[in-house]
C-alpha cells in the first residue's frame, strides 16, 4: 500500500504543480495583454491629439494665406501639405507602426522574466 500512496501523492503533486503553472502563464498572459492594450490606447489618444493640433495648424495656414493668395490656393497649398504628410507616413509606416507591435509581440511570447533589463 506504500507504493500506491507514494504515486498517488506524486501524481497530486505534479498536477497542482502543471495547475500551477497554467496560472502563471495566464497571469504573464494577462499582464503581457494589459501593456499591449495600453500602448494601443496611448497611440490612439496621441494619434488624435497629434490630429487635433495639426488640424489647428492647417486651419491657421489658410487663415494666413487667406489674404496673401485668397481662398483657393490656399486650400491647395493646405491639401498639398496634407499630401506630403500623408506620404510621409506612408514611407515610414512599418517603422512607425509594424515595428513596436512586432518588438511587443516578440518580448510577450519568447522572453522569459529573468531575460528582462
Amino acid at each position: 500500500m506504500g507504493f500506491r500512496a507514494d504515486i498517488e501523492n506524486i501524481s497530486k503533486d505534479a498536477l497542482e504543480y502543471l495547475k500551477r503553472g497554467i496560472d502563471g502563464c495566464k497571469l504573464s498572459l494577462i499582464e503581457n495583454l494589459s501593456l499591449l492594450f495600453g500602448d494601443i490606447i496611448c497611440f490612439f489618444v496621441l494619434s488624435m491629439l497629434l490630429f487635433v493640433a495639426y488640424l489647428a495648424l492647417m486651419v491657421a495656414i489658410v487663415i494666413m494665406l487667406l489674404p496673401v493668395i485668397g481662398l483657393p490656393l490656399a486650400i491647395v497649398a493646405v491639401a498639398l501639405l496634407l499630401f506630403i504628410t500623408a506620404m510621409v507616413l506612408y514611407v515610414l509606416r512599418e517603422h512607425l507602426f509594424a515595428d513596436r507591435m512586432v518588438k511587443r509581440f516578440a518580448k510577450m511570447f519568447f522572453e522569459e522574466k529573468g531575460d528582462e533589463k
